[in-house]
């Protein structure tokens, strides 16, 4: 693949994803409040526990879809249409087992629901057919939906996505026509919810066989795939000890703070993550296809210009991080006092520390991408480590200090496996440089940051102090000047300081004068 089309392929997958994120928070704020004002606290209430159970069912896949996107990279650098056919005959073979060992685990739970949920307004019925509709969405895409992964490897998720999320907001907005005007209530949801899950599994097949005819033309026996594809077999293992740490690292943190603080600093804490999450969740889509354009890549085996291209992403997306950090520092403060009121604010610290753990979350996917394009999942005793320091440092930090304690331990996590180990296993084993050059680079670009921060917050500080029934515009107005200083001030400095940035701005100037 060609440099120009790589890029032009993760510009495609980014705008197309961007476009849909800003559908789904409008489209998602507005059925929220449909759904609790004509289904109820109740039924919404129902459904997430039914998706939370179904969530955790399907941690049996965890590790399988990285596995196979990552031995996908090199047969579609080759055209090897034979390879791919047979990775993607081992995961319909790892799916349909799995799919069927989610309807066995499902058994006890169906039998369960009358104790689980022994008292709801909605009936028995409707929990048993929402379960089922639920598990329904779940086996269809082990059954039918697994070969979308080539596609999201091919870097042509942009032809897809359309068309999934399209018609998720078509069901969406019929469950609200359907609850607004007709009156039909939780069947009326809860059907359509069916049918989107089935016109779901149409779209991707009638997209996968547009694009790759030849993938079903010729069937592969699964017969001996297991033994040949070994290899693939014990990454899918490592990939999934990976998985299932991060899995526990994620959902422990509201239990610790329940434990240690309170159950209403959890609710605290929500708020600001609520916020945190979709910051997150936009930087990702931003930088959505990034994952197989490295892959494919690091197929070429060109180590020298695989590691500028390294370079260049870990400059771009550290400068980019740091900008929505210290927008979000800026901003989240006043954006929570007009959204929920003054009293649900966090200290200085704590937003610091926020700020902090979402900046590693962030910054971490570059080398986490190279790490996945070279298939260095052996270290499966890191996530391991990650995740019991992360329990650990939680619970001791978080006896003594609550919330910010909590919030050290994993931080301090962070630092030892993230920002340490993984670096310096992608360079060794990966990139084949020195991780040194990577200690020294992050340490510069975190210290410039760092500075002009500083001296941002000061600029409107001296210029503009707030008190309580001051104007919000002009404190916006000032947040804003703050947040442009910074971004030019950082943006000169590592273009003077960093070849990566120097890269990167010619790498935008190529793009914005459509020379790709």
């Amino acid at each position: 693949m060609m440099e120009g089309s790589r890029t032009k392929r993760t510009i495609q997958n980014s705008q197309m994803s961007l476009l849909l994120f800003l559908i789904q928070v409008l489209i998602g704020f507005y059925s929220r409040k449909v759904f609790l004002d004509h289904l109820g606290d109740e039924v919404i209430g129902l459904n997430t526990t039914l998706g939370n159970i179904l969530g955790f069912l399907n941690l049996a896949e965890l590790g399988i879809g990285i596995a196979m996107a990552t031995s996908l990279y090199q047969p579609i650098h080759d055209q090897d249409r034979h390879t791919i056919r047979e990775i993607l005959g081992v995961q319909g073979f790892l799916y349909k087992r799995i799919a069927l060992l989610l309807c066995l685990l499902s058994i006890p739970i169906i039998i369960a629901l009358p104790f689980i949920f022994p008292s709801t307004a909605c009936g028995i019925a409707y929990v048993y057919v929402a379960y089922i509709v639920f598990l329904s969405g779940s086996i269809f895409g082990y059954l039918w939906n697994y070969r979308q992964v080539l596609i999201q490897a091919d870097q042509k998720n942009y032809k897809l996505m359309p068309w999934v999320h399209g018609l998720r907001y078509v069901k969406i907005l019929l469950q609200i026509f359907v609850l607004i005007f007709f009156s039909w209530g939780i069947w009326g949801w809860i059907i359509i919810e069916f049918i989107g899950n089935v016109a779901t599994v149409l779209a991707i097949n009638y997209v996968m066989r547009k694009e790759y005819p030849w993938l079903y033309a010729e069937k592969t026996s699964t017969k001996d795939l297991i033994h040949r594809y070994h290899g693939l077999i014990v990454k899918t293992k490592q990939v999934f000890v990976h998985k299932i740490a991060l899995f526990v690292i994620e959902q422990t943190a509201p239990l610790i703070i329940y434990a240690f603080v309170s159950l209403t600093m959890v609710t605290f804490y929500g708020n600001y993550m609520i916020l945190i999450g979709y910051v997150v969740t936009l930087m990702n889509v931003v930088f959505e296809g990034m994952g197989a354009s490295i892959g494919n890549l690091v197929a070429e085996k060109n180590r020298a210009h695989t590691l500028d291209v390294f370079w260049e992403l870990f400059t771009s997306r550290i400068w980019i991080a740091g900008i929505a950090c210290y927008g979000l520092y800026l901003f989240i403060g006043p954006f929570i006092t007009l959204w929920i009121g003054s009293r649900y604010l966090l200290g200085e610290t704590t937003l610091l520390l926020l700020v902090a753990t979402m900046f590693i979350r962030i910054t971490r996917s570059v080398v986490d991408s190279f790490k996945n394009a070279y298939q260095l999942f052996a270290d499966v005793w890191a996530p391991i480590a990650e995740a019991a320091i992360h329990l650990g440092g939680a619970i001791l930090l978080g006896y003594f200090w609550g919330l910010n304690g909590i919030l050290l331990g994993g931080i301090l996590s962070q630092i030892i496996i993230v920002l340490i180990w993984k670096p310096y296993y992608t360079f060794r084993k990966g990139l084949g440089a020195s991780p040194l050059s990577y200690y020294l680079q992050f340490v510069v670009h975190c210290a410039v940051l760092l500075v002009f921060a500083c001296l941002a917050k000061a600029l409107y500080q001296h210029f503009y102090v707030w008190q309580d029934g001051s104007d919000w515009l002009m404190l916006v107005v000032w947040l804003t000047v703050s947040l442009l200083f910074f971004i030019v001030t950082t943006f000169i400095t590592l273009y003077i300081l960093t070849a990566g940035m120097r890269m990167f701005a010619r790498r935008m100037i190529r793009i914005t004068t459509h020379k790709l």
